[in-house]
């Protein structure tokens, strides 16, 4: 165990490895399944809320002496735009956490680290609790609601996106539909993660916890990973079933969508970087229930740049907004009749000159009986209501079948 007293009063840090990861249900939690990274947070001992997402992450106190590897230690999330509507009572807009204790895995070796005032009585808490085992609650029967009209709504809110992008109005524009499921007993939110994680280990999954209700998700799309001066944003658009992952290079319609991303990330990063690459044509990434065209962008900040610089540039990224950006917003505030929150926002952690934030995708609210899934698609010439129909139901599955809703 190591004790570390940072030169600022009050935020310090205890550490120790235990011998297992704690089971309760955090308040935040991360994992990189395949990279066998995986992170929770319980309380806060700071937090930064409010405001813009760039005031957030500016100025972030990081205690001296961590682990080299340790994930943030701050956690946190940011709306897809603006307030939170009232599905969404019980969690900020937009928050970051220094934790109270913070319990991360790497590999087989698990470790806790508690931040602030009473570090050391906290860590020393948390290992006497491990003692005790959390059993899961039982697997729960679930059926979707069935939302009267949804398709047509779907068609016509299509139809209004192409007649946009006809007029000149848009390029392209992401729409979204939720999908509402219940269960014959309260769903156990951290069974429902451990699924996804075990299904989808090469995105990132996360949860965090409001009051009442829980968001989670696994999600395929990097906002940004950022390591010193180097940064990586991950343009991820253009989708299809698996078996037609060979033909999804040669789609016209799937390669504008992609491009479209892809020239954003560069020209927001062009704008705080010296150097900006991306290779020229895009690769395909394969998961368990579809494909995406992906296309790396690598970037070197500029001298006085950093973390906060980056979030503020990318978010919320085209691919899940629209081009050009500010007439996609106004359009899906218009129109998308859907209350998004947290959906399409960016969730993840920073560090000291790190970061590793993702576009919060293939996620659902949870709350008791009840979870609501978010899918959307992204509208270009050459979309019909119902293609995109198809894709957000491929999309659907990563949690429908997380939680054993059969086709």
């Amino acid at each position: 165990m190591a004790w570390v007293q940072t030169t600022r009063p009050g935020i310090a840090v205890a550490l120790a490895e235990v011998a297992r990861a704690p089971t309760e249900l955090p308040d935040v939690s991360w994992a990189h399944p395949e990279a066998g990274l995986s992170a929770a947070v319980y309380g806060a001992a700071a937090t930064r809320e409010g405001g813009s997402l760039r005031a957030a992450l500016t100025g972030l106190e990081i205690p001296q002496g961590l682990p080299a590897r340790i994930p943030g230690p701050w956690f946190g999330a940011a709306a897809f735009s603006g307030a939170l509507g009232p599905d969404w009572a019980g969690f900020p807009a937009l928050q970051f956490r220094l934790p109270g204790l913070l319990a991360w895995t790497e590999g087989a070796r698990h470790f806790l680290a508690a931040f602030g005032e009473g570090a050391q009585e906290r860590l020393d808490k948390a290992r006497a609790g491990l003692e005790d085992e959390n059993a899961r609650a039982g697997r729960t029967s679930v059926r979707l609601l069935s939302r009267s009209g949804e398709r047509s709504r779907w068609s016509a809110l299509v139809s209004r996106a192409l007649a946009a992008i006809r007029s000149g109005t848009l390029d392209k524009v992401v729409i979204a539909r939720a999908i509402d499921v219940e269960a014959d007993a309260p769903l156990d939110p951290g069974a429902l993660l451990t699924a996804l994680e075990a299904r989808y280990p090469s995105c990132r999954a996360f949860l965090l916890r409001g009051s009442g209700a829980v968001f989670l998700g696994a999600t395929p799309e990097i906002l940004c990973r950022v390591e010193g001066d180097q940064v990586q944003a991950d343009a991820l658009a253009g989708s299809a079933r698996p078996e037609e992952a060979q033909a999804l290079p040669g789609s016209g319609k799937d390669l504008r969508e992609h491009r479209w991303v892809v020239e954003h990330i560069a020209r927001a990063l062009s704008g705080i970087a010296d150097q900006v690459h991306r290779p020229p044509e895009p690769r395909v990434r394969a998961l368990a229930n579809v494909v995406h065209l992906h296309t790396p962008v690598v970037a070197r900040l500029a001298p006085g740049r950093g973390v906060a610089d980056v979030a503020a540039a990318l978010h919320p990224t085209p691919a899940v907004g629209g081009v050009p950006a500010g007439a996609a917003l106004r359009f899906l505030a218009e129109h998308e009749g859907l209350d998004r929150g947290l959906y399409a926002g960016l969730v993840g952690w920073v560090g000291e000159g790190r970061a590793e934030l993702a576009v919060a995708l293939r996620s659902a609210l949870v709350r008791g009986r009840r979870a609501r899934l978010f899918v959307g698609a992204g509208i270009v010439e050459g979309s019909s209501p119902d293609a995109e129909w198809e894709e957000t139901e491929l999309k659907a599955r990563a949690l429908l079948d997380a939680l054993g809703v059969r086709p």
